[in-house]
């Protein structure tokens, strides 16, 4: 039996119509895994800029400690020479 003109042609419009489906579907799904990644990049992106701020909170903290280690080591400097001189002042006076 073989297939009349009329048959092939609603054969191809139904193939064509279960292609185009497909594609919907395909393109559903890659809109939808668009969205997720959005969303993905979008935390990420929040996690970075707390992350950034905290590096920052920490490079100021540390800055704040180094200040703070090089005043008392210039003050320790200073008393040490004023002992020094004390020291040499009272043997220059024994």
């Amino acid at each position: 039996m073989s297939e009349t003109p009329q048959q092939a042609f609603e054969e191809r419009i139904q193939a064509l119509g279960e292609h185009l489906s497909q594609i919907r579907r395909n393109m559903e799904k890659t809109i939808a895994d668009n969205h997720r990644m959005r969303e993905v990049v979008r935390i990420a992106e929040n996690e970075l800029r707390k992350r950034r701020d905290q590096v920052q909170q920490l490079e100021s903290e540390l800055e704040g400690l180094q200040n703070g280690r090089l005043e008392a080591k210039a003050r320790v400097e200073h008393a040490m020479e004023q002992l020094d001189g004390l020291i040499a002042e009272q043997g220059e006076t024994s």
